[in-house]
């Protein structure tokens, strides 16, 4: 019996050539899920690799039928594969994690513990490990801009986080951005009402494989999404409080 079977759980996983990871992460993946939660399918979205990684993915599939492969026709980044994977997902409760596994699904139980009280969980890190000082400071940077222009105080916008898919649903994104885009459906919740809880849990560093999500390509498409977020929200609340004057 798993520890909490009324709930149901979609996770998205983009990969991109990661054939030295991918199967070791889905198993681990596939052997906590088990343990945990009623129902839960794994989206795993290959982002047009160029290495093994489709035909492992593949393979994950044909023995694990919890496991749907999607297989990109263009490079989507890992922020486009979760703009495609979240609309897909079909539980109740939706969130995504790396193939590389910074998330230990083993730490489910104080996340799921939530629910059906909360409406998004956000995870935050408690350490940085193998994560140079040059990224923290752009990390420390990030999180003061979201907190300054969207006033959600959350210690960490980054890692993981859990949606009730009913809250997904009703938000209009935009975003695709790998830094940006479950950003922007956090705050957007924050703005709708939905109550936010956010938790610390151990970060788990890349083992092999090299990440790409820091570089100044996603630095500049995060900062001008937020930016487009930050104008629209301006915009709608002055269109509010227009509305209530008498």
């Amino acid at each position: 019996m798993p520890l909490f079977p009324q709930l149901s759980l979609s996770v998205v996983m983009p990969a991109y050539n990661e054939e030295r990871l991918i199967e070791k992460s889905i198993c681990r993946a596939v052997s906590s899920l088990d343990r945990m939660v009623g129902r839960y399918e794994i989206l795993l979205i290959d982002d047009c690799s160029m290495d093994r990684t489709p035909a492992l993915a593949d393979a994950l599939a044909e023995q694990f039928p919890q496991v749907r492969v999607i297989h990109n026709a263009h490079n989507l980044r890992q922020g486009g594969c979760l703009m495609k994977g979240f609309p897909l997902a079909t539980c109740d409760l939706v969130t995504h994690n790396a193939v590389d596994y910074p998330f230990d699904f083993d730490d489910l139980p104080r996340v799921l513990e939530h629910f059906p009280a909360a409406d998004v969980v956000v995870v935050t890190r408690r350490s940085y490990p193998a994560v140079s000082a040059g990224r923290r400071a752009l990390s420390w940077m990030n999180r003061a801009l979201i907190r300054g222009l969207f006033g959600l105080q959350v210690t960490d916008y980054n890692f993981v986080q859990f949606y009730k898919r009913s809250v997904l649903a009703e938000q209009r994104c935009f975003s695709a951005a790998t830094a940006f885009i479950t950003v922007e459906r956090t705050v957007r919740a924050h703005y709708g009402g939905h109550r936010v809880v956010a938790l610390a849990a151990d970060y788990h560093a890349r083992l092999a494989g090299v990440s790409s999500s820091g570089n100044m390509r996603v630095i500049a498409a995060s900062l001008r999404d937020m930016a487009r977020l930050w104008i629209e929200l301006r915009v709608s609340g002055a269109r509010r409080a227009e509305g209530e004057m008498p």
